[in-house]
């Protein structure tokens, strides 16, 4: 399908219950509950266009980029920690997720929408010991140093380099993407097995696949 029954959208999406039947479907290959069209983001929640015809003309006018490349569709799904910059405006967004459990946009100033927050999910050793790193994002990078799984890395898309490894680790920051502490942020405070994490005074046991290291 083309589009989306409204009221089979996932929960985290921004929007209302009651409405027209279908809404915008983003094209595959991002997890649909951490995701949102670019359409929608643009007409409902940033509401810089109001009709699908004025999305379409922003978007072919060239100006609305997803970590610092131009975009031109309206399915393009954009999920936790993604950049998007409308230079015009002078208006900078970063993907994120409210205590309300919802997808929302957190602006940015225009320094910091050149560097993006990414999580390692997979390693690959390739030929000659070089080793390839995957990202929730799907981006795959060559690096050469110590780095795990689950750690996160900070990425510089305007030279296209690692800035900085942020490892899973005790008394690490991390932002919560799924369960029932989704949208809360806290510090690491037990790995033994089971990762407890320090949120409002209180150590509450996190799966490691909803955790993403923010800060060491």
């Amino acid at each position: 399908m083309k589009h989306l029954k409204r009221k089979a959208i996932a929960r985290s999406w921004p929007l209302p219950k009651k409405g027209t039947k279908y809404v915008m479907k983003p094209y595959p290959g991002k997890k649909r509950e951490l995701s949102l069209p670019l359409g929608i983001i643009l007409r409902d929640i940033l509401k810089i266009a109001s009709t699908r015809r004025e999305i379409k003309a922003l978007l072919n006018a060239n100006e609305i980029f997803v970590d610092g490349k131009l975009r031109k569709k309206e399915k393009t799904p954009l999920s936790l920690f993604d950049i998007l910059s409308i230079p015009r405006l002078n208006k900078y967004y970063r993907i994120t997720i409210n205590e309300k459990r919802k997808i929302a946009l957190e602006e940015i100033n225009e320094k910091d929408s050149n560097i993006k927050i990414c999580k390692v999910i997979g390693k690959k050793m390739l030929k000659n010991g070089i080793q390839q790193i995957n990202c929730s994002d799907g981006i795959n990078f060559i690096y050469k140093d110590k780095i795990s799984i689950n750690d996160s890395i900070i990425f510089d898309l305007k030279n296209k380099k690692i800035i900085k490894i942020l490892p899973l680790k005790i008394g690490a920051e991390v932002f919560i993407t799924g369960g029932a502490q989704s949208g809360l942020k806290g510090k690491i405070a037990e790995i033994d097995g089971k990762i407890k994490v320090r949120i409002k005074n209180k150590n509450l046991e996190v799966q490691v696949k909803n955790l993403y290291v923010i800060e060491k």
